[in-house]
């Protein structure tokens, strides 16, 4: 597999478009492109990119999306585009499809219909790995991926993240060729000769004693230990529910909800999204009746922590998918998902946790990432055994090389 990379941040979105393809396309010497990944900036979304990509690329397959931030080997960016450009050799297989309307459809359906739609065309060949972008999974996405691995395979290793959106443009943008989506879902399903690692982490610690949840519609906790949901923060907090209301962007990215699975060693975090009058919890995506829950709280430290240890999994991993004869840490590239509630966490120490990933794996590795509303994966990234989940203020690192 041969990969090449770009980034602009050049204003106009076609000049952007085109200073990022000669960039990748240069260190591809004339190979065939199949498959190329696009992130940017809202700001750079229009359909003139698209069309300079399709034409730079020679038509390849174009997958990807806007987010608040991009990020890159040369850094982080509220400005700008980036692509990977890859040319596969006859070994390496890939299929990519969408799933529009999301909203309007049952979730584990939409799961389900993406599958069969990414494994068209697989008959018979191995399947590796899958990744999907998603503006509209948060409230029911954990029945999404039940549905998609349903048909995938429910041990099937999937990684994914829900971009996040530019304050001043309020949306996000999902690319696949030449056209724009919303409200959709898109996936790539890799197959063949695909080495990968993958390693996910959040650092947040727990607070106090377990707590059930006793009352729940889907995302919204009403009742929890029999109390109204919002009990766990005026208790531990000292503070009532108007209070509460007004501080709840500081409240849910230090103290998000951390969700017990069992055979799981880290709780699963939930932002909460609101706090109504009733005194129920808003999460950004939904959990499961009775769920075991605990105050959750993070530092810039234990963030950081958790980048490192992130990176070393998906280091451990990559190298245990090797053959005995293949050279260890020949990876061509990584993948970063990191939520934008890490961003608003470290300010700016975000770059620390950059600098954290280039150290780790080398400053001539290309990175390619976005920050995120969500990340999907597996929570035993060693394995990736198991059920995949949507995940809040996380940060996954995938590694790739084929």
């Amino acid at each position: 597999m041969k990969i090449g990379v770009g980034l602009s941040i050049e204003q106009d979105p076609a000049l952007a478009a085109k200073e990022a393809c000669r960039m990748a396309t240069s260190n591809l010497y004339n190979s065939k492109i199949s498959l190329a990944i696009i992130f940017n900036t809202p700001s750079l979304t229009s359909s003139y990119f698209l069309k300079t990509i399709s034409v730079a690329l020679a038509d390849a397959s174009v997958i990807g999306c806007s987010a608040a931030a991009i990020i890159s080997n040369k850094g982080i960016f509220k400005h700008g585009l980036a692509i990977i450009a890859f040319s596969f050799p006859e070994n390496i297989y890939f299929n990519i499809a969408s799933m529009q309307n999301i909203r309007s459809t049952e979730a584990i359906n939409a799961g389900e219909e993406l599958g069969e739609k990414l494994l068209y065309g697989f008959k018979g060949l191995h399947r590796d790995l899958g990744m999907i972008f998603s503006d509209s999974l948060n409230e029911a996405g954990s029945k999404f991926i039940y549905g998609l691995q349903a048909r995938l395979g429910k041990s099937f290793p999937l990684v994914g993240a829900s971009p996040s959106p530019d304050m001043r443009f309020g949306r996000t943008h999902l690319y696949l060729n030449q056209d724009i989506l919303h409200d959709s879902v898109l996936g790539i399903l890799w197959g063949g000769k695909i080495r990968f690692g993958l390693g996910i982490k959040h650092g947040w610690r727990p607070l106090g004693r377990p707590r059930v949840v006793t009352k729940i519609e889907d995302n919204i906790i009403y009742e929890i230990d029999g109390d109204p949901a919002v009990r766990i923060y005026e208790d531990y907090l000292a503070k009532d529910i108007t209070e509460l209301q007004k501080e709840i962007k500081r409240i849910s990215i230090l103290y998000p909800l951390g969700v017990y699975l069992p055979g799981e060693k880290e709780y699963l975090l939930r932002n909460i999204t609101a706090i109504e009058n009733d005194g129920s919890l808003r999460l950004q995506s939904n959990i499961s009746p009775e769920s075991s829950v605990r105050l959750m709280i993070g530092t810039k430290e234990s963030c950081l922590e958790a980048t490192e240890e992130a990176v070393y999994e998906a280091k451990k991993n990559f190298n245990s998918s090797l053959p005995e004869s293949e050279e260890k840490d020949k990876k061509n590239f990584v993948l970063v998902f990191d939520s934008l509630s890490r961003y608003m966490l470290l300010r700016r120490d975000a770059k620390r946790e950059l600098d954290i990933i280039k150290n780790s794996f080398g400053e001539d590795t290309p990175i390619i990432g976005i920050y995120t509303t969500a990340e999907q994966a597996p929570l035993k990234a060693i394995t990736y055994q198991g059920q995949s989940y949507m995940h809040n203020q996380s940060i996954a690192v995938l590694t790739i090389s084929g």
